[in-house]
């Protein structure tokens, strides 16, 4: 009885003095019990699926969205698959490998910045859905969008429903396209528009490699060289960097007169280049109206080479050419606009006025696209058809030589082995004979047209009476074909779509225009 009342008694102490103790360690116990909850509802299933990783936010909660269980965060920063993302409200469904983040969205990648208004993450193939304002920028490339299908894992956005890219040469905008982000490569689907300080384009599709930068556009293809004046058609073209084009189906290249055009309002926009690090980036309208047609080259295919001040061209196609006092056909052409000279070979066939010029190579020389030169090099044959009586007055030699000025042959050298058939007319007009001259050189000075004064050198020649069967004598080797002179090309070089947009079609994200301002106060330049 005295032991156990001993070990009653110190049992009494003991419990008295682990009490207070006791008290504490289950104060402790409970908190951690509830951090443990709190913790199990924000960490267990986020570990279970090694998806998210919570960096910062204001709440969390476990809740019923679209009748799915889901965790819902509000300004929420984490980190999903290694993408950093901030936004306003977050939901992480809880039975599949699924994110949904809403609400002035920014996702930062390895190599890119992404703002959108939403966000639909697939974990298991890294596939999202970005729909609202989606924004992606690439160091010196900003895209924009409304609807954009984003593979994190390839680097792919498909924008379903138009796509504009700015960067510091200019702007490219469609009604759909696909941006690669790896390759830095795009492809343009339907209204491409394209618009730097130099140029316009459009077609119906375009394929844009930047790196190499070498593009594709397919489909009624328009190029406005703004700074040369001249627009470009063809069914395709291939571009690269080296000024290279390739003009492939019904090619068209139309320059306009320089010289009337300094006489109207000058019909060049002034192009402001947009600067991706501004929100100010103007595309100004282009005035399509005002337009001085002059020469028109037309071939079923065309390459150019621009460099530089240099534009030169060449097609090994049947080549036309069309002025409005100069005309051309050959099955070979070329140009060099560095001397403003057309050669042409392979049965080419030259017009002016009412003169055709035949001969193994036609060379035409210009000055400001006015005829300055023409010559008629090997076997070359001058019908010209007078106006009033209708007979075909005709010169042959080896080489003829015919000088313009202002638009009009002035002189006409030809050598050696010259032969002139001239129909004469008398002061009444009327038709007065013929004379027929052979000579190893012979020079003929024009005025208005009409030949003045002809000298030639150890000369013989017959003289004919006017008869009615004169009209019909021809030299040998005549040559008259205007059936295939060819016509002004009817094919509309204006515009299809209206003037590029200044702006993307939305007011940009809160976060975006911090973003922007941020990188104007520490003078961000693009490389």
């Amino acid at each position: 009885m005295v032991l156990l009342s001993s070990i009653k008694r110190a049992y009494c102490r003991i419990k008295n003095y682990w009490a207070p103790l006791a008290n504490s360690q289950r104060s402790l116990f409970l908190l951690l019990g509830s951090i443990g909850v709190l913790f199990s509802i924000v960490s267990s299933p986020l570990q279970a699926q090694n998806v998210v990783e919570l960096l910062r936010f204001e709440s969390a909660e476990r809740s019923i969205y679209e009748q799915e269980p889901v965790q819902r965060l509000i300004q929420a920063r984490l980190t999903v698959d290694g993408l950093t993302m901030v936004c306003d409200t977050a939901y992480r469904y809880l039975d599949r490998s699924e994110l949904l983040a809403i609400g002035n969205l920014q996702i930062e990648t390895e190599d890119a910045i992404i703002w959108t208004d939403s966000l639909r993450y697939f974990s298991k193939n890294e596939r999202s859905l970005l729909r609202g304002r989606v924004i992606i920028e690439q160091e010196n490339t900003r895209l924009f969008g409304t609807s954009v299908d984003y593979n994190f894992e390839e680097k792919i956005a498909y924008f379903t429903n138009g796509i504009r890219l700015e960067d510091s040469t200019g702007v490219l905008t469609a009604r759909q396209g696909t941006y690669f982000e790896v390759q830095d490569s795009a492809l343009f689907i339907e209204h491409v528009q394209l618009l730097t300080e130099d140029e316009y384009a459009e077609s119906d599709f375009m394929t844009l490699a930047r790196i190499t930068k070498r593009s594709y556009l397919s489909g009624n293809v328009l190029i406005d060289n703004l700074s040369e004046q001249q627009r470009i058609r063809a069914d395709s073209i291939y571009a690269d960097s080296t000024g290279f084009r390739q003009l492939m189906g019904n090619a068209i290249i139309r320059t306009i007169d320089s010289a009337a055009n300094d006489s109207q309002d000058d019909p060049t926009p002034e192009i402001n280049t947009p600067d991706i690090n501004t929100l100010d980036n103007p595309t100004p309208e282009i005035n399509t109206d005002a337009e001085f047609d002059t020469t028109f080259v037309f071939a079923p295919s065309i390459l150019v080479y621009d460099r530089d001040s240099t534009f030169t061209f060449k097609s090994d196609s049947l080549s036309q050419s069309w002025s409005t006092n100069f005309s051309t056909r050959s099955d070979s052409l070329r140009y060099d606009s560095e001397i403003e000279q057309f050669t042409l070979t392979g049965q080419p066939i030259a017009w002016y006025d009412n003169t055709e010029l035949n001969a193994q190579t036609i060379i035409a020389q210009t000055d400001s696209n006015e005829l300055s030169l023409l010559y008629l090099l090997n076997e070359a044959f001058v019908t010209v058809r007078a106006e009033k009586s209708g007979r075909f007055n005709q010169l042959k030699a080896d080489t003829v030589i015919t000088r313009f000025l202002d638009g009009r042959i002035q002189t006409m050298t030809l050598e050696p082995n010259v032969t002139i058939l001239y129909f004469t007319q008398n002061e009444e007009d009327e038709n007065d004979g013929a004379i027929e001259l052979n000579t190893p050189l012979a020079n003929i000075w024009f005025v208005e047209d009409d030949i003045d004064e002809l000298a030639a050198t150890a000369s013989q020649g017959f003289v004919f009476e006017e008869d009615s069967s004169l009209s019909l004598r021809r030299l040998e080797g005549f040559r008259w074909s205007p059936d295939v002179r060819p016509r002004k090309p009817s094919i509309n070089l204006e515009y299809r779509f209206d003037a590029v947009p200044n702006q993307p079609p939305f007011v940009f994200p809160l976060r975006f225009q911090q973003y922007v301002n941020d990188k104007k106060s520490v003078n961000f330049n693009p490389k």
